[in-house]
């Protein structure tokens, strides 16, 4: 069930479960739009503290103020995670905020390519862009998060992939420099896991599918709370029902 917020924000009524019954602090990134506002707007809605990583804008601090209003536990840090040195800033408040965090979504990504761009045409700029924000940023909010996330009882990392960014699919789209760097975000899923293995932490990746988001676009078959689904399932699932170090779509493990 959901409650509608000013613009276009809900709150979302959701049931708690075992998991979740201790209240969590959840760091997203990207989380003033698409699937990481909704995911945002959930989890504050069953009581977590959302930490919003969003790059500063009139719609974030919009979005920010609404959820505020509405009574829910959200915290916004402005940072553009293309930026490694702006990662750094805001966790330096965060340390100094919080004693651990729960929960690290990697969700917030870009893609510049455009509809008709192969490799060939592809520019430097866009490469750059497109890697910075969707690897290099996740590698980097990943590794400032890890002190707080080995501080909680069960440290939870889950990074957004795509269909995209499959190797055992025939790619759905001409879009090297997205595709690439989803590649890389399950190649990060994969290695934080293996180096993780004896910690606390879980490390996943999860495709949403396509949703019909600024990113994906008007066309795309899914409603964001079908896109939410899996992310949202991981997140608060218990952690024997997780497999560590996978790749997740409908909430189950898909082949890399």
């Amino acid at each position: 069930m959901k409650k509608k917020l000013e613009g276009n924000s809900y709150l979302y009524i959701t049931k708690n479960n075992e998991y979740m019954s201790n209240k969590k602090t959840i760091i997203i990134t990207g989380a003033n739009r698409g699937l990481g506002l909704a995911l945002t707007e959930k989890l504050a809605a069953e009581g977590n503290t959302i930490i919003m990583v969003c790059r500063d804008s009139e719609n974030a601090r919009k979005v920010f103020k609404s959820l505020q209003s509405a009574g829910l536990s959200v915290v916004i840090k402005y940072a553009d995670i293309a930026i490694p040195q702006q990662i750094d800033t805001i966790f330096e408040s965060i340390y100094n905020e919080f004693k651990s965090v729960d929960v690290l979504i990697n969700n917030a990504a870009i893609n510049i390519d455009g509809e008709k761009t192969s490799l060939e045409t592809l520019s430097l700029e866009t490469i750059e862009k497109t890697f910075n924000t969707n690897i290099i940023g996740s590698m980097w909010m990943s590794k400032k998060a890890l002190p707080l996330l080995k501080n909680a009882a069960e440290g939870r990392i889950i990074n957004f992939s795509s269909g995209l960014g499959h190797l055992t699919v025939p790619r759905m789209g001409p879009f090297p420099a997205y595709s690439i760097s989803k590649t890389a975000v399950n190649s990060l899923t994969h290695y934080l896991a293996e180096e993780l293995k004896d910690t606390n932490i879980s490390v996943v990746s999860v495709d949403p599918g396509w949703v019909r988001t600024d990113l994906g676009g008007p066309n795309a078959p899914l409603a964001i709370e079908e896109g939410i689904d899996t992310p949202y399932w991981l997140a608060t699932v218990e952690k024997d029902k997780l497999e560590n170090g996978k790749f997740y779509k409908e909430k189950s493990v898909i082949t890399w």
